[in-house]
């Protein structure tokens, strides 16, 4: 169903060899745009096509010929943008066999547009007057609401009070032996969400952007839930899992990882254990203590076999919580209990949702306001989706962006007249549809979610720069590219196709998380379509699967061992994705790349690009966390259009090029990486937007205009970014703690007053000058601020020499004398603040009324020096989280933290016993959420420990 996508892309692909560089000759300008024309009026009759036209299998079959046709439009292109680097002879000779293969190519659109007359149902080729102006209406209303963007707030539960207490009780169940506690349920119907909810209600550990703070409070607002269980740990499982994996992750959730060995070595030192030595680990930590173990989305009985010997049952009333879509699956791992099914949700709780997503704008009585004119046409909506949450939540997104209007949702409904009574097709239909209604720009921008595997966390960031680096990102005046990727993110969440996982302070998408289903619809329409090819775990085999073979991306995920001769010379993107795992560990909170090296992916991808053609297609090369024991080396044949770079986290030591860098490259991310020095050639590239170092100097250029992201460069030649244009740069990050002892650089914080569209700005040196401050007071754009190192001089400066915006303040090991909060609290935008690594010297910090007014979250840490924080009333009236860690002379409570009425987490690592104590009496009368970890890590208690 992209294909209507795939030739609006090829259109305008098609305009932009009119407005680049590009020379266009003699009669080939002529015959490019004869092209183009051919293929918008194939446009228009994709257009007309709705989604139930779509369906049937000879309708099916003239798209893959459209598929065809576009894609063989595409290579022509990128052929002919290739030539441009040759001598004018060999232009000329080139233009007659371009002009030759258009003429080929407008034949077989003309064929096409034959065989639709014949083989297809009409099509009505006229609508209503009425319908017409109301589809126009609704485009209008699409337009202005893509503008606007409204931010929705926290995803809404609605529904699962009655089921979170139900298991909630079996958990709390007065037996003494341990029990399995199965819920199974179709994939959608919110077995996650439910867990989710109930492990965040007893666990003092969140699962990380699945926090649902108003409902804890109702069901336990005193936190006492919270110590029953002496340790939780959540582990998904998923469909194809590694066991190892799901032991390390099960440790690392467990805080044991850190007292087995050092926290940087401990994953790479037990994957050399053998994994019954590690289930012995477990076996016996586990056994003296009080335990919740969730495993999430089980598929297969031999994961529970493989498991169940970790879990012991000491008769002290341990439990484990199973999901599962599978009842069989369910019932295998408690033969004496009915698994709990999950129920769907009545038509009232599904009109709940779903008008809570289409109107989020509440009543009083904090009900949705819907007009009465679509009461009726919203019931009969919900009807379809047989009361699955996610069906509800994905409808309700599609919906939402629509004009609010009764044909409108007639037509919509209209589109849904399925005769099938089976509650996962329809559900799976309803993701389709949702789909389809995509607009054209950003279907494909969704078919990329489907590259990453199942669960994982998506950074918006290199998200965004990977739609860039494909050029699936259309130029829009007045906006950079990135802020349009941004935007089009925005739409997917919006329409409820991706979960936020985190925001920042200025409420940009941070992180997102695909549900398995839409990863799955994603994967299938983008394998259908060419537009990607995943690989898993089945080996690829060339005669067997030549449709994948011609795939325009690849994205290789665990266990993929045979992959020889697989390379096609016109693909444009290939994403690797070695096993392993980012752990955001129970006893830091510190997240870790865990790489599996059981697999040797350094041969793999050897094989994969063992040929003799040239790879000029290739637009991206994400090679994240591939490492090989010895550093690799690697040398890439012409990959002359590359535009995006990822080697993190990897032990490359040299760029892999053969030749001379790509003059196109956007981004190149070489950070953990063992490249020390980067070719000169780098420092030419006009184009490069986003540049990740690894704590080298920088070079003199006075080309990199484009520049956004400068991360991570050595400041020692940091007089040298004086003779840099970087005027359009907006994050910037200097790292000099390890190369000089002070950032003495008169011109770099001069330099500093020039870079007026910053609006991220970190310096890491043992010595900062307070200059800094003043340097960028006049910065409207400067959100985020940090600092550190020792300032001086020792104390902070006005409130007038602060960036008038900053939303993000962290200082660490400032030093300062002078309590930083007197003036801190006048920021009026602060959101975020993070005082750490002795940031103050001070032995009392006092927070005066009015002071703070909208920050949401604070941060101490490693104050070594303070004994007493005072809260005044009037202080903090937003502030939603207070950290406090590892603050050694902090003995008692905060002073007047009871005025702090929004407060809703308290965190406290590494705190005094007698601290932890005073909070544990403080609980017991506030409803807040308060998560203590011990000074020490878990002792393991195994017999050979």
């Amino acid at each position: 169903m992209s294909e209507d996508a795939l030739v609006f892309y090829i259109v305008n692909k098609i305009g932009d060899l009119f407005t680049q560089e590009i020379p266009l000759i003699w009669k080939v300008a002529d015959d490019v745009e004869s092209l183009k024309q051919e293929l918008q009026a194939l446009e228009i009759f994709l257009n007309k096509m709705d989604y139930k036209q779509r369906q049937d299998a000879a309708t099916k079959n003239w798209l893959s010929s459209v598929r065809d046709v576009a894609y063989e439009a595409e290579d022509l292109i990128d052929t002919y943008s290739l030539e441009k680097r040759y001598a004018p002879a060999t232009r000329i000779f080139h233009s007659y066999s371009v002009n030759k293969q258009i003429e080929e190519l407008k034949s077989k659109i003309h064929e096409i547009v034959e065989r639709r007359t014949i083989y297809m149902p009409k099509l009505h080729e006229q609508r209503s007057e009425g319908s017409s102006s109301i589809a126009a209406a609704d485009q209008g209303h699409l337009h202005a609401w893509r503008r606007s963007f409204p931010h929705l707030g926290d995803d809404v539960v609605v529904g699962f009070e009655h089921d979170a207490n139900l298991i909630v009780e079996r958990l709390l169940h007065s037996k003494r032996r341990q029990q399995v506690v199965a819920i199974t349920g179709m994939g959608g119907a919110g077995k996650t969400t439910l867990v989710a909810m109930v492990y965040n209600l007893v666990s003092r550990f969140p699962i990380s952007g699945r926090t649902y703070f108003t409902r804890l409070k109702e069901m336990d607002p005193r936190g006492e839930l919270q110590n029953h269980f002496d340790v939780c740990a959540w582990v998904p499982v998923h469909q194809d899992p590694d066991i190892m994996d799901l032991l390390l992750i099960m440790i690392d959730q467990l805080g044991l990882s850190e007292s087995m060995n050092s926290p940087t070595v401990a994953h790479s030192y037990l994957r050399r254990w053998h994994i019954q030595r590690l289930k012995e680990k477990l076996y016996w930590f586990l056994k003296q203590r009080r335990y919740l173990i969730v495993l999430d989305d089980i598929w297969r009985k031999e994961v529970w076999n493989q498991l169940k010997p970790v879990l012991p049952n000491s008769d002290n009333g341990s439990r484990i919580i199973v999901t599962t879509q599978f009842k069989d699956v369910a019932i295998y791992h408690n033969p004496g209990s009915e698994p709990y099914e999950m129920r769907p949700l009545n038509e009232d709780d599904s009109w709940r949702l779903f008008s809570t997503k289409v109107f989020p704008q509440l009543t009083p009585n904090h009900q949705p306001i819907c007009p009465r004119e679509l009461k009726d046409l919203g019931r009969q909506l919900c009807r379809k989706c047989a009361g699955l949450p996610l069906a509800l939540v994905v409808l309700g997104g599609l919906v939402s962006i629509k004009l609010k209007h009764p044909l409108v949702w007639s037509k919509l409904l209209d589109n849904m007249n399925w005769d099938s009574t089976d509650d996962a097709k329809q559900c799976l239909e309803i993701l389709a549809l949702s789909y389809y209604d995509l607009p054209y720009d950003i279907k494909f921008c969704f078919l990329y979610l489907g590259a990453f595997p199942k669960g994982s966390e998506i950074s918006a960031s290199k998200l965004t720069k990977l739609w860039i680096g494909e050029e699936l990102i259309p130029k829009e005046e007045g906006i950079t590219l990135e802020g349009t990727a941004s935007n089009y993110l925005e739409e997917l969440a919006q329409r409820c196709l991706v979960e936020i996982v985190k925001r920042g302070p200025d409420m940009s998408i941070k992180k997102v998380r695909v549900h398995d289903l839409l990863g799955d619809l994603a994967k299938s329409e983008a394998r259908e379509s060419r537009f990607l090819w995943v690989e898993t775990i089945i080996s690829i085999e060339e005669e067997s699967k030549p449709q994948e073979m011609a795939a325009r991306r690849m994205a290789l995920h665990q266990r993929s061992d045979v992959l020889t001769g697989i390379f096609d010379e016109k693909l444009r993107a290939l994403l690797v994705f070695p096993t392993g795992r980012i752990i955001q560990t129970s006893s830091n909170k510190r997240k870790r790349w865990f790489p599996n090296w059981s697999i040797d992916y350094f041969k793999i991808f050897q094989n994969i690009i063992r040929t003799d053609k040239r790879m000029e297609f290739l637009r991206v090369l994400e090679l994240n966390g591939f490492r090989k024991n010895n550093n690799p080396e690697l040398h890439i044949k012409g990959m002359t259009r590359l535009r995006y770079l990822g080697l993190k986290d990897t032990n490359f030591a040299m760029l892999p090029f053969s030749g001379g860098i790509p003059s196109h490259l956007q981004t190149l991310d070489i950070r953990g990486t063992s490249i020390t020095e980067l070719p000169s050639e780098v420092w030419t590239l006009s184009k490069l937007r986003h540049l990740y170092l690894n704590s080298m100097s920088l070079l003199d250029s006075q080309v990199l205009r484009n520049m956004q992201t400068l991360s991570e460069g050595a400041s020692a030649n940091s007089i040298r970014m004086s003779c840099m244009p970087l005027h359009n740069l907006q994050t910037l990050k200097i790292d000099a703690d390890r190369d000089t002892p002070k950032i003495t650089d008169s011109k770099l914080v001069g330099y500093l007053n020039f870079l007026r569209s910053l609006n991220s700005l970190t310096l890491r040196a043992k010595k900062i000058p307070q200059e800094v401050f003043t340097a960028t007071s006049a910065h409207a754009k400067l959100h985020k601020l940090k600092l550190d190192g020792t300032l001086q001089p020792d104390e902070l400066c006005g409130i007038e020499n602060f960036a008038p915006h900053i939303t993000e303040l962290t200082l660490s090991r400032s030093n300062l004398k002078g309590e930083p909060t007197q003036i801190l609290g006048q920021l009026k935008n602060l959101r975020i603040l993070k005082l750490t690594d002795n940031a103050c010297q001070c032995r009392e910090i006092s927070c005066s009324p009015g002071s703070f007014p909208n920050l949401s979250y604070l941060k101490i840490s490693n104050l070594s020096h303070l004994a007493l924080l005072n809260i005044e009333p009037g202080s903090f009236p937003n502030l939603m989280c207070l950290s406090i860690h590892c603050c050694t002379n902090l003995h008692a409570v905060p002073n007047g933290l009871n005025h702090v009425t929004t407060l809703q987490v308290l965190k406290c690592k590494e705190m005094p016993s007698s601290f932890v104590e005073e909070i544990n009496d403080w609980r017991r009368t506030h409803p807040v959420r308060v998560i203590i970890q011990d000074r020490q890590p878990p002792q393991d208690l195994s017999p050979t420990a």
